[in-house]
């Protein structure tokens, strides 16, 4: 059966279609089988109207019904020359043609789309998994990665590059117009080996790494440094050097993960995650976390409190908030993703 036409399309096309067109609708396959109907127990059928027009590879309609065939119009279904189906429809052919040739299109019409949809899920399949290579070469590129990069991408691995993050593929677009753009994780990155030209005055975020032969290490920064600001709350409406925040670093996780606090931390988080990093932003300054907060430094005191109840880990020593911000961010990262 044509890969382009299933028996699921098929059957939705003709229920659909069957609440507002009058006539039983047929849908056979190439083979000139029925694979969808309006009377479902013809599913499995061999239709004979239908063989005639794959032979034929034109309409064929039957006036008059006898022990082979019933009254009614069947039109091939061609896609760029390949043989798709039959759309057939019963009555009298000069009352269902119109009928006919409207189911056709409508099939056609999904299947042109259900194929451009495809093809695009395809390339970007292509597109994540040469990001993967990257990622896993560790700088380390073959002949066939490094072809691959200048011939598909316009990407020169023998050179070092930057990577460029926004949440916007416009903004990549607007700065860089002649660079391949790759979505990446809900987000859009792309890179460049020549000077940069973007003004540190610019409204739009963007975050810049620094240059690196290894570009997957080059994805890494950017996606950290992008979690790194959404965890401690910085807005960020300019572009953003990841050489300017280097506990971004952080993010991989390089420190082995307690695994008794992290399932602490897990219990508390959604509670105390806010409180936590305002905290931590404002120095642990209670009046101005306070203030921040929107709530009394009572109420931001016992909240400080209880996080030391509930992990051992006191806030306001330096050692202990640093441990419990690396688990938050931790807790932060599953989420996430």
């Amino acid at each position: 059966m044509s890969t382009l036409l299933t028996k699921e399309q098929a059957n939705m096309i003709v229920q659909k279609l069957m609440s507002d067109i009058p006539y039983n609708i047929n849908i056979m396959n190439e083979q000139g089988y029925i694979i969808a109907s309006g009377k479902e127990q013809r599913i499995g059928e061999r239709h004979r109207g239908a063989e005639r027009a794959i032979a034929q590879r034109k309409m064929v309609e039957v006036f008059k019904d006898t022990s082979l065939e019933k009254r009614g119009t069947n039109e091939p279904i061609l896609l760029n020359g390949e043989l798709l189906g039959v759309v057939g429809i019963s009555g009298e052919p000069d009352e269902v043609r119109p009928f006919t040739k409207l189911v056709k299109s409508i099939v056609l019409l999904l299947v042109e789309e259900l194929n451009e949809f495809s093809k695009k899920e395809k390339k970007l399949r292509q597109r994540t998994n040469f990001l993967n290579e990257l990622l896993n070469a560790n700088g380390y590129y073959s002949e066939e990665l490094t072809t691959s990069a200048i011939e598909d991408y316009g990407m020169n691995l023998l050179r070092a590059n930057r990577c460029i993050l926004s949440t916007k593929q416009e903004v990549l677009r607007t700065y860089f117009p002649l660079h391949e753009i790759f979505e990446w994780h809900g987000r859009y990155i792309t890179f460049i080996d020549a000077e940069l030209e973007i003004a540190p005055e610019e409204s739009e975020m963007m975050i810049i790494s620094e240059e690196k032969m290894n570009v997957g290490q080059l994805i890494r920064d950017v996606e950290n440094t992008f979690k790194y600001l959404y965890f401690f709350q910085q807005s960020a409406n300019q572009p953003i050097f990841t050489t300017n925040h280097y506990f971004a670093r952080l993010f991989d996780f390089p420190i082995e993960i307690d695994r008794q606090l992290i399932r602490k931390v897990t219990d508390i988080y959604d509670e105390y995650y806010d409180t936590l990093i305002c905290f931590a932003n404002n120095s642990t300054n209670v009046k101005a976390g306070a203030e921040q907060l929107h709530i009394h430094r009572n109420t931001l005191n016992y909240r400080i409190e209880r996080i030391h109840e509930l992990t051992q880990k006191d806030p306001r020593i330096w050692s202990d908030l640093w441990t419990l911000l690396y688990h938050f961010a931790y807790c932060f990262v599953q989420n996430f993703e």
